[in-house]
């Protein structure tokens, strides 16, 4: 566990009474609200500096959503514990230009907004979403409000991610969740060759969380995670990898402090400095999140 306070760049909290989320109906682990106060007690020794908080693909629609209301819940969980220091709200960038009045609106009415993630993986139509004009368009609108834009899909949709960010040349782009590797299929092949690729775009950087998920959940080892955090750090290195919880998401397959000990293990295998678990645990998220810390 980390002698120094680090920083999770990946809470989800939600509460079924406040906001709707039909994807969570059929789960009894997420079917429940998550606050501010579960993710400290099963934090338990664990220091953490700060979060930032990730959308939770709240119920949307053709032309609404609830965008806005999930910022205002987040930002009451903040005033319980202000160490949610920035939010990742959802947007409908597929609007292109049009969603600008709304961007404008987070921008002035809430200021720890620090960028968009508008999840692609469960579209209809993955392929036809991301690449679409407008998506483009409105990905790459996020440059004039200083913020950036997280990726959010798996393994079988790392081709469309490829052709991505070709078109987003300076908006600064995370790939969540190392993209969600085929660890459970075994491909580890694809995944180095799909981080050797993408590392060559100088502004991704890559969020290292829930590998244990995409494993088998209940028989996971260290061996059958190892490979794709050894992958991570050959590609993108220690100063564009960051780490994140994604609680309570993980608590399918580890705890907070079960993958805190497994990034452990796996540094002091890779001989990484003091410097650079830093860099991974901390100050590359305060970077990349601007949190002033």
């Amino acid at each position: 566990m980390p002698d120094f306070p680090i920083i999770d760049t990946h809470l989800h909290i939600w509460d079924q009474t406040r906001l709707k989320y039909s994807g969570f109906e059929a789960n009894p682990l997420f079917n429940h609200p998550y606050h501010v106060e579960d993710y400290q007690r099963d934090c338990g020794t664990l220091q953490i500096e700060a979060m930032v908080f990730l959308e939770c693909y709240a119920d949307f629609w053709e032309g609404g959503g609830q965008y806005i209301e999930e910022i205002e819940f987040v930002e009451e969980e903040a005033r319980r514990d202000p160490r949610i220091k920035g939010i990742v709200p959802m947007a409908p960038l597929e609007w292109g230009r049009a969603v600008k009045p709304m961007l404008e609106r987070m921008r002035d009415n809430h200021p720890t907004v620090k960028g968009i993630r508008r999840i692609v993986e469960f579209d209809a139509d993955p392929r036809k979403l991301t690449l679409s004009d407008s998506f483009v368009e409105g990905v790459n609108l996020l440059d004039e409000f200083g913020w950036h834009f997280e990726i959010n899909v798996n393994h079988t949709q790392m081709d469309i991610v490829h052709e991505f960010v070709k078109r987003v040349p300076s908006v600064p782009l995370i790939l969540d969740h190392c993209g969600k590797p085929g660890i459970k299929e075994g491909a580890i092949e694809q995944y180095r060759a799909d981080v050797r690729e993408l590392a060559k775009r100088k502004n991704l950087w890559i969020k290292l969380s829930d590998l244990p998920v995409e494993a088998d959940f209940d028989s996971w080892t260290d061996e059958d995670i190892r490979p794709y955090i050894e992958a991570t750090m050959e590609t993108f290195g220690s100063s564009r990898t960051i780490f994140a919880g994604d609680w309570p998401i993980c608590l399918q397959a580890t705890t907070m402090t079960g993958w805190v000990d497994l990034l452990d293990r796996a540094f002091a295998d890779l001989g990484l400095s003091e410097n650079e678990k830093r860099a991974i645990y901390r100050d590359n998220a305060n970077s990349f999140y601007r949190l002033g810390l």
